[in-house]
């Protein structure tokens, strides 16, 4: 029997000991160093969305017959945070890949360039300003960008705040309009404090101001005010279609602001929407000079589409819509694009959002004249109706519906539903009537992207009236003056006697 050696022993026990040793401290250096973004947040927040499939348009003119747009193989997705220490991630909805991973601090931006026919979910601990733009590739000294037609969220979620930070994608002019509804003072800043600015707006009135092109801003007021970007109504521009939310930060509601035209071509298929669940009736008054200039009635559960003009002037094209009972209200292309001066072609589509909050019914609306894709979204597993038929909605799943005209959803839980269309395949030209060389595609400037968990957040805002009294001061005053004339001439009259 051979001896033990003790020194091998303890030589090969103190390499074992040192191994492990070294195996913890690099296990634990290893958590030192894991991403932070990698760490799931317990609160989160959603933002669900769909590049289109087909970035381009055919439009018809007199002199050039068809012609198209160059074909888009992507779009922008542009983040924006509300806060510091805000972690991003993006992910293919599809497939589950993670696309994209950022921590922002308050104000910072990412970008994320997404290809065609791409579904996306954006998943964040905190909630932030969300763009889908028609643009594709990161702005690099870029001097403008598309303008989306759209409303942007305050910083809790709703459409109706007293602080905002958006990011400006913009050109030259003065795309963005803030609206008071109550007299505010209001202060614009860009990220890096080389732009900033006050405001002093009167209650139910407007100012429509440029931002720098992809400058981050911040917009705080001392009173409630609502923001929206892009003059969707000039003539000779495609029309795209955008939901409008309400004065009460939510898309359901009695009253509504927003932008009109000069000049509507009657034969185009466009105009503002309204969807009503009861018979209501409608005013729309310009906001400016205070007057009605239309009154209709809605009819339950229909859609009532209408064009209202106002003066050709800067400050009194915002219209005011009120409604005796809760509303939707969007600006909506049917799709067809005839109009009626110099036969142009009138092209239309959309890249619309609507909100569905919990146990209350909500209508949207597909165009008849436009190829349709919808899609609903859940963030968190959810019992829905769609037109009756009932459903479980599990999270980062959606419901699809094409069917055009009035639908009803109804849901336990928040949802956001997203609206592309664009305009069918018709044939078009004079004399001769022809099919565009090709199927027809979308061309949309983008959109916000509102948060899921957050639709149901709302304001209740104290509006001061459009209407003003009936002047009775102007009625007295003659009365009683009339009154002492004539008891002046009575005690002459007996004098005289």
């Amino acid at each position: 029997m051979k001896p033990c050696n003790l020194h091998g022993s303890r030589f090969l026990m103190s390499l074992l000991l040192a191994l492990i040793v070294a195996s913890v401290l690099l296990y634990l250096l290893g958590l030192l160093f894991v991403p932070v973004l990698t760490v799931k947040a317990t609160t989160k927040y959603t933002y669900y969305g769909k590049v289109p499939n087909r970035l381009w348009m055919y439009s018809w003119s007199r002199t050039s017959g068809w012609t198209s747009t160059t074909p888009g193989t992507a779009m922008l997705l542009a983040m924006v945070a509300w806060e510091d220490s805000t972690i991003v991630n993006v992910y293919n909805l599809e497939t589950g890949e993670l696309l994209s991973q950022a921590m922002l601090n308050t104000m910072e931006k990412h970008y994320v360039v997404l290809s065609n026919g791409t579904i996306f979910k954006v998943e964040s601990n905190k909630p932030l300003c969300v763009l889908l733009l028609n643009y594709g590739s990161e702005p690099v000294n870029a001097t403008a960008g598309p303008v989306p037609h759209t409303y942007y969220p305050a910083t809790d979620g709703s459409f109706v705040g007293k602080k905002f930070i958006l990011l400006a994608s913009t050109g030259a002019t003065a795309e963005f309009i803030i609206y008071a509804l109550e007299k505010s003072e209001v202060t614009v800043t860009n990220q890096d404090g080389s732009d900033t600015r006050s405001y002093s707006i009167d209650v139910n009135t407007y100012v429509r101001i440029a931002l720098r092109p992809w400058n981050v801003y911040k917009i705080e007021s001392t009173g409630y005010i609502m923001i929206q970007s892009g003059n969707p109504h000039s003539y000779y521009d495609t029309h795209p279609s955008y939901a409008i939310p309400s004065a009460n930060g939510a898309f359901l509601g009695r009253y509504f602001l927003t932008f009109s035209s000069s000049y509507w071509d009657p034969y185009e298929d466009y105009g503002f929407i309204i969807l009503s669940l009861k018979r209501t009736k409608v005013k729309v008054y310009n906001l400016t000079e205070r007057k009605i200039l239309k009154e209709f009635t809605v009819e339950p559960e229909s859609s009532y589409r209408f064009q209202v003009e106002v003066r050709e002037d800067p400050r009194t094209q915002a219209i005011f819509v009120e409604s005796e009972e809760p509303v939707w209200l969007m600006f909506m292309h049917e799709g067809d694009i005839y109009k009626s001066v110099g036969r142009e072609s009138a092209y239309g589509a959309g890249i619309i959002y609507i909100g569905v909050r919990p146990n209350e019914d909500t209508l949207i609306y597909l165009p008849k004249n436009a190829t349709c894709e919808t899609y609903i979204f859940a963030a968190e597993e959810a019992n829905i109706e769609v037109d009756g038929f009932a459903t479980r909605l599990q999270p980062d799943r959606y419901f699809q519906l094409a069917q055009p005209g009035l639908h009803t959803i109804r849901s336990d839980k928040n949802l956001m539903v997203l609206i592309i269309h664009w305009p069918l395949e018709r044939p078009w030209g004079f004399p001769e009537r022809q099919l565009p060389p090709g199927p027809q595609g979308l061309d949309h400037p983008g959109t916000i992207i509102p948060c899921v968990e957050t639709v149901h957040i709302y304001h209740e805002i104290q509006l001061a009236p459009l209407e003003q009294p009936f002047p009775i001061m102007n009625v007295i005053v003659p009365v009683v003056a009339i009154a002492i004339i004539a008891g002046i001439l009575v005690l002459l009259r007996r004098r005289s006697k």
